[in-house]
């Protein structure tokens, strides 16, 4: 049924660019004569310095095993829509780096094959953070159809030439007292900021963790239909739009993210913005700036008091495609991957959090940020089970935004309903 409009979607998004991309091979000194086909967005001639290392960690496996890996290159934003279209084209990838909080949609697109039968055979599930199996494990039938190639934890950074360690807020109520404080206290610069507007990144950011900090949800676990006409969600939208009409403590920049931009981010690393929701992916650009030594972190804020801190955390992932025509190569690549000091080099080139729990002693990660990172996992969850992962966030994205810049002339309750109702009936519809 879903399947179907499925494909067509990610069939119509990915014929705008060539199927093909470049392809290149890594030559093994002593190669097994066996290749591994990879599709990634990792492109070693970018000039993206941490794409380059990237690369090199990946050159490693062959150096280890003697397995050459040949390249396919797509654009980040397009490796899923690829990924479906050559699986159901017979020129499926043996392994493809994808989006993990995109899993349902492409599961239902019947382009990647479970791996519980190689994780149970060759891995000791304990010794992985959770955030791998909560960020790879499809809630329709509880398989393990991706594993992170690394861990993206969030929650609240602050400057602390604006905001002390013990000042550092928990709840909602205490991010508008603490903003509010730091702004009497430090003329021109705003309390709060995070990512409103149309893109979807609204909802994996705000609107998605402050909701669950509710115990709300966003959509159907049976089907992934749009669920998000409830008062958590509105509560939500709400303290969004109360933070920047009523308060005062947010800029109109996190208002109007339409694009995956980075202007909230910069404003924060420029000393503008006291506090913003954001991921651990940030610190690389927060230690380059101005500011560096000068930032803090904490778990996202709970609704209200002893409420827990949920967020998202996920990850670029490896996933096996269906059709792939080498899969236990593909597992052999995974296997060294997970490996402690691999995932060590590879985080630390990447910007994430390595997967396997006994990372977290190694010396590299003895900075002070680093283990509030890795204990903040322990709250992360996975995104809700769209089907329609970037369609159903924007439309949501969309509403919300709609609301917080003119909350004087909507009705959110009524706002909500109406664009899900159209959602669904657009997408869910016999």
């Amino acid at each position: 049924m879903k399947a179907k409009k499925m494909m067509a979607l990610l069939m119509s998004a990915a014929c705008v660019t060539s199927m093909c991309a470049g392809a290149f091979t890594v030559e093994a000194a002593e190669s097994t004569g066996e290749v591994l086909h990879m599709m990634t967005y990792v492109d070693p001639q970018s000039n993206d310095p941490a794409q380059e290392k990237i690369y090199e960690v990946y050159e490693k496996f062959t150096e280890d095993t003697g397995i050459e890996i040949e390249y396919e290159i797509v654009p980040w934003d397009e490796s899923e829509s690829k990924l479906v279209i050559a699986n159901q084209s017979g020129a499926a990838p043996d392994i493809a780096l994808v989006s993990s909080q995109k899993l349902a949609s492409l599961v239902n697109a019947g382009a990647l094959q479970p791996m519980d039968e190689y994780i149970d055979r060759d891995l000791n599930r304990d010794d992985f953070v959770e955030a791998v199996w909560n960020a790879g494990t499809y809630s329709g039938d509880g398989q393990v159809y991706c594993m992170l190639s690394s861990a993206h934890t969030r929650g609240i950074w602050y400057n602390k030439n604006y905001v002390s360690d013990e000042e550092a807020p928990e709840t909602w109520d205490e991010v508008v007292e603490v903003a509010k404080k730091a702004m009497a206290e430090n003329e021109g610069i705003y309390g709060f900021g995070f990512w409103g507007g149309s893109h979807y990144a609204a909802v994996e950011l705000t609107i998605g963790p402050l909701t669950w900090a509710g115990d709300g949800q966003l959509s159907n676990p049976e089907d992934g239909s749009a669920a998000w006409a409830n008062q958590e969600v509105a509560d939500a939208i709400q303290f969004m739009s109360d933070c920047y009409n009523v308060h005062k403590i947010t800029p109109e920049i996190c208002m109007n993210v339409s694009d995956y931009s980075t202007d909230v981010t910069q404003q924060f690393a420029a000393g503008n913005i006291a506090m913003i929701l954001d991921g651990s992916y940030i610190k690389s650009r927060l230690e380059a700036s101005d500011n560096a030594g000068n930032f803090g972190f904490v778990p996202y804020p709970a609704k209200t008091e002893g409420g827990s801190h949920p967020h998202f955390s996920n990850g670029w992932a490896w996933g096996i495609p269906r059709n792939a025509e080498n899969p236990d190569l593909a597992w052999e690549f995974i296997k060294w991957f997970s490996q402690t000091d691999i995932q060590v080099q590879h985080s630390l080139v990447e910007g994430g959090l390595p997967i396997v729990k006994a990372a977290a002693d190694d010396p590299a990660f003895s900075d002070e940020l680093s283990p509030l990172f890795f204990d903040n996992l322990q709250y992360g969850r996975s995104m809700d089970p769209w089907l329609y992962y970037q369609e159903a966030q924007e439309t949501l994205a969309i509403a919300g935004a709609t609301y917080c810049l003119d909350p004087e002339k909507q009705d959110l309750n009524a706002l909500l309903q109406e664009s899900q109702d159209q959602f669904n009936d657009q997408y869910y519809s016999e």
